[in-house]
């Protein structure tokens, strides 16, 4: 019988312990060097997600920019329909102030109306906000007032009485004071502002620069408000730079 040689167990158990430890071991070695891509591929999908997000956060800012201008464009095209020439106070470049009914807000005393009297009996007068202005108008005067409380159902409350005598029948409607102008922002780029009775909101924000300008019957371009039948207004849009026109034409 063959007996093994004392001297070939310890080299057998210490390759199969070598086997072993190459198989399920790291070297310092390769731990750092796993280390070293890990940090390399999370950097690179890291830059990847800022250019994703750089990327789409220009997409947002650009689609945010084209939906205002549109609401914005679409507010001043209805409001300065409602103009006439008479009811405009400023034409500047940069600002056009002027009054309408923006709410359709109408209606008519139901008797006459003396001078001194502060309370008129009207058809409907719900809905008025205190603090308004309206016309009231006969055939052949109108006067300005303010309303001192909230409008009730068949009656207005005046902050100044009547000066004038209206039969009844006579038209009552607000009027309200609107305006358009540019505003600097806290970066320095201009704002397309509206106010309305004194309420100021951004209307179009981030622009390069906007201008008005004021058409006579003739097409011709008018300084004098009497003969403004179109107001013309011109905005350049920063994100994505474009120039866009809006062409309203004033109530008759």
């Amino acid at each position: 019988m063959n007996r093994k040689s004392p001297m070939q167990n310890p080299i057998r158990r210490t390759s199969a312990r070598s086997r072993v430890s190459g198989q399920s071991g790291l070297t310092l070695i390769e731990l750092m060097l796993s280390l070293v891509i890990g940090a390399v591929v999370l950097a690179t999908t890291f830059n990847i997600f800022t250019v994703v997000k750089t990327h789409a956060d220009k997409h947002f800012t650009a689609v945010r920019q084209q939906q205002d201008m549109r609401l914005g464009l679409e507010v001043f095209d209805q409001e300065v329909r409602l103009a006439t020439a008479e009811s405009i106070e400023v034409a500047a470049p940069n600002q056009i102030l002027f009054h309408a009914n923006l709410g359709a807000f109408r209606t008519k005393t139901t008797s006459a109306l003396l001078p001194g009297q502060s309370v008129i009996a009207v058809q409907d007068g719900s809905g008025w906000s205190v603090g308004k202005t309206i016309v009231v108008c006969s055939a052949i005067v109108c006067e300005s007032h303010r309303l001192a409380r909230a409008g009730q159902r068949n009656q207005l409350t005046l902050v100044e009485p009547i000066e004038s005598t209206f039969s009844a029948g006579a038209s009552v409607e607000v009027r309200n004071r609107v305006v358009y102008y540019a505003k600097r922002d806290e970066n320095g780029a201009t704002q397309f502002m509206r106010m309305v009775d004194g309420g100021a909101s951004v209307m179009i924000g981030r622009l390069q620069a906007f201008q008005f300008s004021y058409w006579d019957e003739m097409g011709k371009r008018t300084s004098a408000m009497s003969r403004v039948k179109r107001v013309v207004l011109e905005i350049v849009a920063d994100q994505p730079r474009r120039t866009m026109l809006r062409d309203v034409s004033l109530q008759s």
